[in-house]
């Protein structure tokens, strides 16, 4: 029997159209994070933004970063994710106006911040409704989700120099927005959810969430401290092993995500065949042997290669993660993904600070020595989260 309350079947597409809306949301989004991370020194040059200024803007960027995707995770209880990310989208988009005609610090630092909440609310919203359409189809597809955020990262970041100091970071805010307005218009068409769970039977739902979600939020966050580490750290370390090297310095970025978004795109056959939990486990022993090979070996050539093998390890844990925290509650995965990304903040909100301690009292080697063992207590409290029950698997809508 058909259900009238529904929109017309014109408006509704099927979860195939759906997945690919999806994941064009996911490549705009990363799309204006990757043109700041290109036009990053052309913005501090013309404002005249400090180093110790940009990391005291970034901490507070990802300070509201985190504040917006746990209260968009209650803010899910209310209002469905889809309808969600066509608020937060634009808003996404707007924030970048702001950032890029940025003419003084302060207002730079202001733009950083917006950017945070924007990005934030869109990130567990975005998530939300990945980990629904995996669950529609009955077949993983959230970590070519995050291949196409990957990839519009690394384009967004060449782009953003060239566009900065060829014609103007006002370009940027020019191109950020007008990605973003072709995929609200297909978001728009997408309408709301076919199949969606009655309002009476999410308040229904336990209050609490499962043991498991906790656990998997603190693999989470040391996993994206290990990301963090990566990108933001591998420039200023092969730049020492090789001074006269250091024009390619930004290699070590480049293999990283390159090898990620890599396996990124093979990663949902690859979840499909041996699962999302000996996945896991496989990549946080690759990318904790990446970052000991990079403590332990010195040189411009190994330590590529040890970057490279931290970019195939960490590739799959994120997503997958995010799958199996909406699988254990799946009547209130926003609020659950929500509760995992705050616990994930607050592990990885230290790791610049962590990083320039230890480099300072130790050496770069060191550090990374320590991000290698972080990643090994993340293998075994995964390990310890794959014991804890489970929710339904996936059925074909």
């Amino acid at each position: 029997m058909t259900d009238t309350t529904l929109p017309a079947p014109a408006t509704v597409w099927p979860p195939t159209s759906a997945r690919w809306v999806v994941t064009a949301v996911f490549f705009a989004f990363a799309l204006g994070l990757g043109l700041w991370a290109g036009a990053t020194p052309t913005l501090m040059h013309r404002t005249g933004l400090t180093a110790a200024g940009l990391g005291l803007a970034l901490t507070l960027h990802a300070a509201t970063y985190i504040a917006a995707m746990t209260g968009c995770g209650w803010l899910s209880r209310h209002v469905a994710p889809r309808r969600m990310l066509l608020v937060t989208l634009p808003l996404h988009a707007l924030a970048f106006l702001l950032l890029f005609t940025a003419d003084s610090s302060l207002v730079l630092t202001l733009g950083l911040v917006l950017v945070g909440a924007t990005a934030g609310s869109t990130d567990l919203a975005m998530n939300t409704e990945g980990t629904a359409v995996e669950r529609e189809l009955g077949r993983p597809v959230l970590t070519r989700m995050h291949a196409a955020a990957s990839a519009a990262f690394a384009l967004g970041a060449m782009l953003g120099s060239l566009l900065a100091t060829g014609a103007g970071t006002v370009w940027c805010a020019v191109l950020a927005v007008g990605v973003v307005l072709p995929v609200m218009w297909a978001l728009w068409r997408l309408g709301p959810r076919a199949v969606a769970l009655p309002d009476a039977t999410l308040r229904a739902a336990p209050g609490g969430l499962p043991s498991g979600v906790l656990l998997l939020g603190a693999v989470l966050g040391l996993t994206i401290a290990a990301e963090i580490t990566a990108s933001m750290w591998s420039s200023k370390y092969l730049a020492e092993q090789a001074a006269q090297l250091a024009a390619f310095a930004g290699a070590g970025s480049a293999f990283f995500t390159g090898s990620q978004a890599a396996i990124r795109f093979f990663g949902d056959p690859l979840r499909r065949r041996f699962g999302d939990y000996r996945l896991v486990m496989a990549s946080l022993a690759t990318a904790a042997c990446g970052f000991t090979f990079v403590g332990l070996c010195e040189g411009f050539g190994p330590a590529l290669f040890g970057f490279a093998l931290v970019g195939l390890g960490t590739a799959c844990v994120v997503p997958c993660c995010f799958a199996m925290v909406a699988a254990r509650s799946p009547h209130r995965a926003a609020a659950a993904l929500g509760a995992a990304s705050l616990l994930s903040g607050v592990v990885r909100l230290p790791t610049p600070l962590f990083l320039g301690a230890m480099a300072t009292a130790w050496s770069d080697a060191a550090a990374f020595l320590c991000i290698a063992v972080g990643l090994l207590v993340a293998l075994v409290l995964f390990a310890v989260a794959g014991a804890a029950p489970r929710g339904p698997a996936p059925q074909r809508g």
